[in-house]
C-alpha cells in the first residue's frame, strides 16, 4: 500500500495515515479551488481587456470629437466673421443709398431751377452737390473723380440770357 505522506517514524500509525488522508484530500480541494481561482482570473483578465479595448476606443472616440469640435469653432468663427462683414457692408449700402436719394433730390431741384430760369440757385445747388459727391466718394472711397455738377452753362451765357 503506497501512502504518499509516510513518515519514517510512525509506520503504522492510523492517526498519521488519517492526517496525511485529510492533507490529501485538502490539497485536492485547494487545487480544486486554485482551479476555480484560475478560471476566474483568466476571466476577470478577459473582462479587463476587453474593457480596456473598449476604454481605448472611447478615448479615440472622444479624441475625434474634439477635434470636430476644434473644426465647428472655426468654421463658426469664419461665418461670425463673414456676417459682421456683411452687416457692416450692407450699413455702407444703406448710407450709399442715403445719399444717392438726397442727391437725386439735388438733382431735381437744380432741373426745376435750370426750367424756371433760376440760374442763381441753380449754381449754388449744383456747388452744393459737388460738396456732397465729395464727401461721399471720401466717406465711401470710390476712387472716381467726379467731373462736378455742369447746367451746360458757363457765366457768359448765363449773364447774354439773364
Amino acid at each position: 500500500m503506497f501512502m504518499p505522506f509516510h513518515s519514517p517514524q510512525s509506520k503504522f500509525n492510523f492517526q498519521s495515515q488519517s492526517v496525511s488522508i485529510s492533507i490529501l484530500i485538502e490539497n485536492l480541494s485547494m487545487t480544486k479551488k486554485e482551479e476555480v481561482s484560475k478560471r476566474k482570473t483568466k476571466s476577470l483578465n478577459a473582462k479587463f481587456h476587453g474593457l480596456k479595448q473598449n476604454m481605448g476606443q472611447i478615448k479615440e472616440d472622444q479624441r475625434c470629437i474634439r477635434d470636430e469640435q476644434r473644426k465647428i469653432r472655426g468654421r463658426l468663427e469664419d461665418v461670425r466673421r463673414q456676417c459682421n462683414e456683411v452687416r457692416l457692408e450692407s450699413e455702407a449700402i444703406v448710407k450709399q443709398s442715403a445719399f444717392n436719394r438726397i442727391r437725386l433730390v439735388i438733382m431735381f431741384q437744380i432741373i426745376k431751377a435750370r426750367k424756371d430760369g433760376d440760374f442763381d440757385k441753380a449754381a449754388l445747388l449744383c456747388r452744393f452737390l459737388n460738396s456732397i459727391s465729395d464727401r461721399t466718394n471720401h466717406l465711401f472711397g470710390s476712387g472716381k473723380k467726379k467731373k462736378g455738377c455742369n447746367l451746360g452753362l458757363n457765366r457768359r451765357k448765363m449773364k447774354q440770357m439773364g
